[in-house]
């Protein structure tokens, strides 16, 4: 018969060579217990103290097995069919998220950032200092509190207001194409030169 108890520790330790980790608890009546941790292959959690385990008796006499866990103190947030992985303070404070949305959506953030990877495969990337946007047909965009950049799909730059065309024309935000632009006197020369 399996139980709930309250963690009081979680200890890393290696027996006979094999890498494992003992969970103390107090089931609340009667001594703590110290259970040994499982989770899935791949997997590496570590659970804090005051976190709820579930344990399952195992082979020996008053052993237990450490089978799951719960966070009573943040709130779970994931739908139906999503998988939501995020890290906690030593405090017990979320710090930062890997969410799996049902609408085939990612959200990867922290506390001054995030990323989106959205169903039709563009991305938004947010920090405090911009904006980076990767549009599905391949476009490109950056803003900050400083400028713009901006690369369309057809190949078109634009930085600041000034374009760069798919052909390599530099156009000024006031219209003037730099391909034929000449100048008087380029390098000592009284000579008209294109640019």
């Amino acid at each position: 018969m399996g139980r709930i108890a309250r963690i009081l520790s979680f200890v890393r330790s290696e027996i006979n060579g094999a890498k494992v980790s003992d969970v103390k608890s107090d089931p609340g009546g009667g001594p703590n217990t110290t259970s040994q941790h499982f989770q899935p292959a791949g997997d590496d959690a570590h659970p804090l103290p005051g976190d709820y385990v579930a344990t399952s008796p195992a082979a020996g006499t008053g052993r237990e097995t450490a089978v799951g866990y719960l966070d009573p103190a943040n709130k779970q947030k994931a739908g139906p069919g999503e998988k939501r992985l995020y890290a906690r303070d030593s405090a017990g404070a979320q710090v930062c998220e890997v969410w799996l949305k049902a609408d085939g959506s990612v959200l990867i953030q922290n506390e001054t950032g995030s990323t989106v990877l959205n169903p039709d495969g563009s991305v938004v990337t947010t920090n405090e200092g911009g904006v980076m946007t990767f549009g599905a047909d391949g476009s490109f965009t950056v803003t900050n509190a400083g400028g713009s950049m901006a690369l369309a799909a057809s190949g078109v730059a634009s930085i600041n207001g000034a374009t760069i065309t798919e052909d390599g024309d530099f156009v000024t935000s006031d219209g003037v194409s730099l391909r034929d632009h000449k100048h008087i006197g380029n390098l000592g020369s009284p000579t008209s030169q294109p640019i």
